[in-house]
């Protein structure tokens, strides 16, 4: 997501109560800058970087 991204601000702590009760094997969250919502139209050079981190980290 976006750090502009409004609906991960909604309810305060979701991402870490996600991460410890649901995805707990969650790698990582990962907030990229000058983006919201539409994060992969935004900064699409950022999340193709992330993206291609994590998958050489399988």
């Amino acid at each position: 997501s976006g750090k502009n991204d409004w609906g991960i601000y909604q309810t305060p702590g979701a991402i870490e109560h996600m991460h410890h009760q649901v995805c707990t094997s969650m790698k990582d969250v990962v907030l990229i800058d000058d983006a919201g919502h539409w994060v992969q139209q935004e900064q699409s050079h950022a999340v193709i970087d992330n993206l291609t981190d994590f998958l050489r980290s399988l």
